[in-house]
């Protein structure tokens, strides 16, 4: 316990010889985990507004003014038979008229001028699909029912629904956000660890006299290493400790910003409920960096 508690305080005294080297180190490794963190929320935002497109996902089937209850409630259990159908829910005209009325100030005057003509809104089923891919096949095979004698025609039909469009650009979004992440971080991540490396290396070149009396008096081969990597851990706490720090007031600013105009309250809230974790990521993650840089450092230079 003794021996190891000279080991830390000899490479925590040490991180502080050299300044520069240590506040470069320093400050490219808290960019770098603040730009993995960075686009590991970026992910996370972009898939869950994927995820929240994709569950709204339907085909609105319309039912003829004529077609009894009966009949409706025939063919929405044919629907739910359907491959590639995860459920189907009845809209009547009423409830149609009342969607047109909540959705918008133009929708109320809609709403109004239907109800005086005697609404002409039709009643539907709304489908929702397992994958959106499917949605010709899935309008083929509803279309081929015997009960399908009451449609008049669906949302694929008339070629009004555009979210296949907006899914395969969001699509296209996470990817691209994906691959330029992953770039930045491991451009980053490899020159966290040069710097670190070379800062060991420095470290190593300056103290070659005190490396050859420690050998001399018997010192271990840990003992000699032992503080060069806590110096490398230590550029990883200190540059997570600086992530952490700026993190949170941008994270504040940025999560009313991304809330209010992208409606990405439940990634910032995902965040937010993990918000140690992350931190605890990013210590880990730092610590790991700069232990490896210096043990990379130490395996070149430092003969023993």
């Amino acid at each position: 316990m003794i021996t190891f508690w000279r080991v830390f305080k000899s490479g925590f005294r040490n991180t502080f010889r050299n300044a520069w080297l240590s506040s470069a180190a320093t400050v490219i490794m808290a960019v770098t985990l603040l730009i993995m963190t960075f686009f590991a929320f970026s992910i996370i935002f972009v898939r869950s507004q994927l995820n929240e497109v994709q569950k709204k996902i339907d085909l609105t089937v319309f039912i003829s003014d004529e077609a009894g209850e009966a009949q409706i409630k025939e063919l929405q259990n044919k629907l739910l038979q359907v491959d590639g159908v995860e459920s189907v829910q009845f809209v009547s005209k009423a409830d149609a008229l009342k969607r047109l009325e909540d959705s918008s100030e133009e929708g109320k005057k809609l709403a109004k001028s239907a109800t005086d003509i005697g609404n002409p809104l039709p009643s539907s089923l709304e489908v929702k699909l397992a994958k959106l891919d499917d949605i010709g096949g899935v309008n083929k095979r509803i279309r081929d029912l015997p009960e399908a004698v009451i449609i008049t025609e669906t949302s694929f039909d008339s070629r009004d629904d555009n979210r296949k469009g907006v899914i395969e650009n969001v699509i296209k979004i996470s990817n691209g956000v994906t691959r330029v992440g992953a770039v930045l971080s491991v451009v980053f991540l490899l020159i966290a660890l040069m710097i670190i490396f070379n800062t060991i290396r420095m470290a190593i070149f300056t103290r070659r006299e005190e490396i050859e009396i420690m050998k001399l008096v018997g010192a271990t081969k840990w003992f000699v290493r032992g503080p060069f990597i806590v110096e490398g851990s230590m550029y990883g706490v200190f540059g997570a400790t600086i992530a952490t720090i700026t993190l949170v007031p941008i994270g504040r600013v940025a999560g009313q910003f991304l809330t209010d105009k992208f409606n990405a309250g439940s990634t910032v809230a995902y965040f937010g409920t993990n918000f140690w974790l992350i931190v605890l990521c990013m210590y880990g993650l730092g610590i790991l960096i700069g232990a490896l840089s210096s043990w990379l450092a130490i395996s070149r230079h430092l003969k023993l």
